[in-house]
């Protein structure tokens, strides 16, 4: 929807499932491949928005690295947040 809307969008994905299979139709577009627990500011700056949907997302795997899940889905989302706002980027949802 962002890329038919006009918008350039970039990806940062650990790639954990990276040899999954999705439908067809999903889009090609820049990525950066690492974990977002190692994003940096300067990789940030010029960006206009985040759209964070990085995250340990079911309850097995929480239950399973409870430190992992509080690391990732808080630590680090906090962490990218806060880099956003010190490069300027205006929004993140």
């Amino acid at each position: 929807m962002l890329l038919a809307a006009g918008h350039e969008v970039v990806g940062i994905d650990s790639n954990l499932f990276g040899q999954s299979t999705f439908l067809d139709g999903i889009a090609n577009m820049p990525e950066l491949n690492q974990d977002i627990r190692d994003v940096e500011a300067e990789e940030l700056r010029g960006f206009d928005a985040i759209i964070h949907l990085a995250a340990l997302a079911n309850d097995p795997l929480g239950n399973l690295e409870p430190d992992l899940t509080y690391e990732i889905n808080h630590k680090a989302s906090v962490g990218l947040a806060s880099l956003a706002k010190e490069v300027g980027v205006e929004r993140f949802l």
